[in-house]
């Protein structure tokens, strides 16, 4: 808070000798003042006690974590919020084991796995030139071999290009993913696992806003950490800004385990639909008399379900949604 302004000089006629004295202050000053000091105070103090919590949190969750305790916190909403979450993912997902003493050992490999999967599917033309005309001559620019440098090169770049138009839309709003090497950590974290993993779990849209999410927590409780001057060496090598991008792939990986089936679509799970009337054919929805086939999968087969469900408490909605031809996939996903 400011002063007031000093008071005028005095005039030659009423001239006293100068005081050093500092003119009084008002009490609602003096009360800003106080109040100001105290608060500065606080904030250090707090500053202080939270940098301390964070070792100590750390420690209390990890140095002997009681897996089934915080597993029950969590789902009973005792625990909402927690400094080292993507800690906590990479044990449920069983990326880590639950005694940390094994931590170190286990990181290493996962990030050397990481850096050897960008070895092997990350192709840049320099590495290409490099094996150009070897003896059986397949790496050639024109080489329509499979094993082909080039052929590889030029048959997936139409996958990073899909893949980056939609890493491009990702949380634009937030200025961390307008960043160009934020950009390009998630089209080279997505191609990876794409190729990886081919025909089993292609890419398909909406896969990069799941994997947005862990590299941007990722990177905030990294932020955090870096900058608590007594975080410990296992706190500095679970956050090292130098393998945001294999962290993220190890617990995306996991991630993806689970959703497969959300994204299963096999010949197996197309269904024929040979006529409307008949009773086989009574648990599909919505069926229709030009309809030959459908594409069943897991998450089509849950929405169904819950539609049908919602016959026994609102009817009227039921066939409301039935006549107009709403799809339970329309709104379910």
């Amino acid at each position: 808070p400011q002063r007031p302004p000093p008071p005028p000089p005095p005039s030659s006629a009423q001239s006293e000798p100068s005081s050093s004295i500092e003119p009084k202050r008002s009490s609602s000053e003096i009360e800003a003042t106080t109040s100001f000091t105290k608060a500065s105070n606080e904030f250090s103090r707090e500053e202080n006690d939270s940098h301390a919590s964070v070792l100590f949190e750390f420690k209390n969750l990890f140095d002997s974590f009681d897996y089934e305790t915080i597993r029950n916190k969590i789902l009973n909403r005792q625990m909402i919020t927690s400094p080292f979450t993507t800690v906590l993912w990479r044990i449920f997902l069983h990326c880590l084991p639950r005694d940390s003493s094994q931590w170190n050992q286990i990181i290493d490999g996962s990030r050397d796995n990481y850096s050897e999967l960008a070895d092997k599917y990350l192709l840049d033309l320099a590495k290409i030139r490099e094996h150009n005309g070897d003896a059986e001559n397949r790496n050639h620019p024109l080489s329509q071999e499979d094993e082909s440098l080039w052929h590889q090169y030029y048959v997936y770049e139409e996958l990073k290009e899909n893949i980056y138009q939609d890493v491009i839309r990702t949380c634009q709003e937030i200025s961390f993913f307008r960043q160009k090497h934020v950009l390009n950590l998630l089209l080279n974290v997505l191609y990876i696992h794409s190729r990886h993993y081919g025909e089993s779990l292609p890419y398909r849209q909406g896969m990069h806003e799941i994997l947005a999410v862990i590299v941007y927590l990722i990177h905030l409780e990294s932020t955090t950490v870096n900058e608590y001057s007594d975080s410990n060496e296992l706190m500095k090598q679970l956050y090292d800004s130098k393998y945001l991008a294999h962290d993220a792939f190890a617990i995306y990986e996991k991630i993806m385990e689970h959703l497969q089936p959300f994204y299963d679509f096999k010949p197996t799970n197309i269904v024929a639909r040979k006529n409307i009337n008949m009773n086989t054919n009574k648990y599909l929805l919505f069926q229709r008399v030009n309809d030959l086939h459908i594409q069943m999968n897991d998450t089509v087969m849950r929405v169904n379900s819950i539609f049908e469900r919602l016959k026994y408490y609102d009817l009227p909605l039921y066939d409301k949604l039935q006549n107009l031809n709403i799809e339970p996939t329309v709104y379910g996903m």
